[in-house]
C-alpha cells in the first residue's frame, strides 16, 4: 500500500502490511498533524474488494474526493482523502509504462470496448465513449464542453488502452492511480484524474485478458519421483499377470 501526503507537507509512506492506522499518535503507522485529528482517526484495509477506508473518530470531518465518509468507504488507486486540513492520495502500486508517441491509434474500435465512467466532478455518474478515440481539455471535460489548453487523449493500440497529453502543460497533465504522468498505458479500473473531472477505465475486453492471463497455470514438468514410484509398480504388476497367464496357458495346454 502506497500513501501520499499532499499537504501540509509532502511526503510519501509505503507498507506491506494489509492495514494501517491514521492519525495524530505516534504509534498511529501514519502520524498526521491538524486541528481536530484524533489518535487512530481511520484506517486503511487491503482486501479482496480493494481499499477500505473506515473513520473511527468524527473530531475532523473525512472526505474522499470531497464527498463527506461518515463510517466507511472503498477506495481505488488515485482517490483523494480529506481529513480536516490534511490531503492524503492513494497511490497504485506501480507507475505506469508510457505510451510511445509513435503509437497510432486503432482506426476502428467495437462498440463497448473502452470508456471512461465519471467518479468525480460535473461528469460523476457519465459514461464517456471512446470511439475511437476521447478528447479532454485541460479541465477534464470533453473537448467543445470546456476549456481546451491542450487536451488528454484516450485510445486503444492495437486493443490495448492507452492515454497521452497533447500540448497540455506539466501542471495539467493528469494522473493514473495517483502518478502524475503525460501518457501511459491503462488497464481495466484505472483511475484518470484531470482538472476536477475524476473517471473509471472501462476496459471489459482487457479485464478479461487479464483474469485469463491470472487463471492459466502451467503444468509442472515431470519429476524424477512421479516415474520412479507407483507407476513402475504398476508394470511390475502388469507383466508378473501376464507370466501367470502365460504359465496357465501352457499348464492347459499340456493336459490336452
Amino acid at each position: 500500500m502506497r500513501i501520499a501526503i499532499l499537504a501540509p507537507e509532502k511526503t510519501e509512506f509505503s507498507s506491506t502490511t494489509a492495514s494501517i492506522t491514521l492519525g495524530s499518535a505516534a504509534s498511529d503507522d501514519i502520524v498526521l498533524a491538524g486541528e481536530g485529528i484524533a489518535a487512530t482517526h481511520a484506517s486503511l484495509t487491503s482486501d479482496a474488494r480493494g481499499h477500505v477506508l473506515e473513520v473511527l473518530a468524527t473530531m475532523a470531518p473525512i472526505h474522499v474526493n470531497a464527498r463527506p465518509v461518515r463510517e466507511r468507504a472503498l477506495l481505488h488507486a488515485g482517490d483523494r482523502i480529506s481529513i480536516g486540513a490534511v490531503q492524503v492520495l492513494l497511490l497504485g502500486e506501480h507507475v505506469r509504462e508510457a505510451c510511445p508517441d509513435d503509437a497510432e491509434p486503432d482506426g476502428n474500435l467495437p462498440a463497448g470496448a473502452l470508456s471512461l465512467r465519471g467518479v468525480g466532478g460535473s461528469r460523476s455518474g457519465a459514461a464517456l465513449r471512446v470511439a475511437p478515440t476521447l478528447e479532454l481539455g485541460a479541465d477534464g471535460l470533453p473537448i467543445g464542453l470546456g476549456v481546451q489548453a491542450g487536451s488528454l487523449r484516450v485510445f486503444c493500440v492495437h486493443g490495448r488502452p492507452a492515454v497521452r497529453s497533447h500540448d497540455l502543460p506539466m501542471a495539467a497533465w493528469p494522473r493514473v492511480n495517483g502518478h502524475v504522468t503525460a501518457s501511459a498505458w491503462l488497464h481495466d479500473g484505472d483511475q484518470i484524474s484531470i482538472g476536477a473531472q475524476r473517471y473509471l477505465v472501462d476496459a471489459p475486453v482487457d479485464a478479461a485478458r487479464r483474469d485469463a492471463a491470472h487463471a492459466f497455470i502451467p503444468a509442472e514438468a515431470a519429476r524424477p519421483e512421479d516415474t520412479a514410484g507407483p507407476r513402475r509398480e504398476v508394470w511390475w504388476l502388469l507383466l508378473t499377470a501376464a507370466v501367470i497367464a502365460l504359465v496357465l496357458a501352457l499348464l492347459l495346454a499340456l493336459r490336452h
